[in-house]
């Protein structure tokens, strides 16, 4: 549940950022350049407007300059009146100068400036033309202004230069607050969208997590319906064939534990076979010893001594037979699967008990030997008892006479125990190594063996949550190694 709130919240949180990146920076982009045309729009409004000023201011100085000299009041006085009416009429000029060609002011609004020499890159890049410049520049009085020269000129003769700077801060101004608004507008869609992407993913991952609720209550060993949600979406039509999925699976489950029984009961007939001989012998040693005890007694009834010494020994022949019998209908008995502690020692004790006479047959060493911190595990003592007869008989089958035989029981980590069945024997050909486990598979004989052991083996094993794995050098024998969980594990 907590494994699934994690990918849940990260996959919105994912969508989230990807989709309103991608909104905010297009809402900046928009906003750029909206405020890049307004911009433009503003300053060129500004411009235009200073210029058709300064022009109009230029026209009525060089009247100034034409007529100045013929009339009363002295050139400068005249131009100072001049600028004094413009700037007093004119809103938005910042300060209004006259220059004359070799850059001293004439007259100025401020008088404090009046006879300065100015020689900045405005006025000297003036006097190389005859047409107007205008520039944006940081005033240390004024802020930010724009300026406009324009040459005093008639024909041929030239008086200097008006400039006349007009206050930008106004437009500045109205910059910023066209940036404020676009920030908030960006801000507030860029919200909203995030807003509205949060509703309609939280939906989503919400049917998804149905689903995956679905799918946890949905295990190959139960068979109860589980009600689908119904709905008119895409996510619907999963959850529609999520539900037909599962039914498929419970069919196929049935059909395939069918089919497992079958070929299960098939491979236990095959290994009692294999037993066969060797339980004849197990019985038949008993039954002669029990014969001659009889006969003796019927030639000698009345030796009541000889039927003392004899009694014991038929009755100790009759209890092996019988404990022989039952080992034998134990393992060939029909059981349900059985899920409880097995100590496995036991079990391969029990197994090698069963196989003594195979064993012993081909003068065969075989050797238990059990690490003392072995747990307990949980599982089927029947189907795990089945495991451990066919890797220990496969084993005594790849053996010559006199072959040796290792089971070693042991820890694997913490959570894990292995059982290891070593062999001397000729071992696997590499080329059928990964084939070993397939059904019917086998290099035996036509009588000799089914090809369904390795292979009910496995599906026992896997069953019960562990492994099976082979190691084999040919001419020098084969490792089958199991690795199953403890109790703790599977619990």
């Amino acid at each position: 549940m907590s494994r699934f709130s994690t990918v849940r919240f990260s996959l919105k949180a994912r969508l989230m950022f990807i989709i309103g990146s991608i909104t905010a920076l297009l809402m900046l982009a928009i906003s750029v350049g909206i405020l890049s045309q307004w911009r433009t729009m503003i300053v060129g409004n500004l411009r235009q407007n200073a210029e058709g000023v300064t022009r109009a201011i230029a026209i009525s100085l060089t009247d100034a300059f034409l007529y100045g000299d013929e009339e009363d009041p002295p050139l400068e006085d005249l131009l100072e009146r001049y600028i004094r009416n413009y700037t007093s009429t004119i809103t938005g000029i910042a300060h209004i100068a006259v220059i004359d060609n070799s850059g001293r002011i004439l007259a100025h609004s401020d008088h404090a400036q009046f006879g300065r020499v100015v020689t900045d890159s405005l006025v000297v890049a003036s006097g190389r033309t005859d047409r107007l410049i205008t520039a944006i520049l940081e005033s240390p009085y004024h802020g930010w202004v724009i300026e406009a020269v324009q040459p005093l000129r008639i024909g041929g003769k030239r008086w200097g230069v008006v400039r006349v700077a007009f206050s930008a801060e106004p437009a500045r101004a109205e910059i910023r607050t066209l940036f404020i608004l676009l920030v908030t507008l960006t801000s507030l869609v860029t919200t909203v969208t995030l807003l509205v992407l949060y509703l309609l993913i939280g939906r989503l991952t919400d049917s998804l997590h149905e689903l995956v609720l679905l799918m946890d209550r949905t295990g190959l060993e139960a068979d109860e319906p589980v009600p689908v949600p119904r709905r008119n979406d895409e996510v619907g039509f999963l959850l529609q064939h999520f539900g037909l999925l599962r039914q498929r699976l419970s069919q196929s489950r049935r059909e395939l534990l069918s089919v497992h029984a079958q070929i299960a009961r098939a491979e236990r007939l095959a290994s009692i076979g294999r037993l066969a001989s060797g339980v004849a012998h197990e019985i038949n040693n008993p039954l002669h010893g029990i014969k001659n005890c009889l006969y003796a007694i019927e030639r000698e009834p009345d030796n009541r001594k000889q039927i003392i010494t004899y009694l014991p020994l038929i009755r100790e022949g009759m209890e092996y037979i019988e404990t022989v019998v039952q080992k034998l209908l134990g393992f060939a008995r029909q059981q349900p699967a059985s899920m409880q502690d097995v100590n496995l020692p036991e079990v391969l004790s029990k197994v090698l008990r069963l196989l003594d006479y195979n064993i012993r047959r081909k003068r065969t060493t075989c050797s238990l030997t059990v690490d003392p911190d072995v747990p307990i595990i949980r599982g089927d003592p029947q189907l795990l008892s089945e495991v451990m007869m066919n890797l220990v008989l496969n084993a005594v089958d790849a053996v010559e006479d006199g072959g040796l035989i290792a089971l070693r029981c042991a820890r694997a980590g913490e959570h894990r125990v292995s059982i290891h069945v070593q062999d001397n024997g000729a071992g696997i050909p590499e080329e059928h190594l990964a084939r070993i486990f397939d059904p019917f598979f086998t290099t035996k004989g036509p009588k000799e063996g089914t090809g369904l052991g390795l292979s009910v083996a496995l599906g026992v094993v896997e069953t019960h949550g562990g492994t099976i794995r082979v190691s084999s050098t040919p001419g020098h024998g084969s490792t089958f190694v199991v690795e199953l969980p403890v109790g703790e594990e599977r619990s």
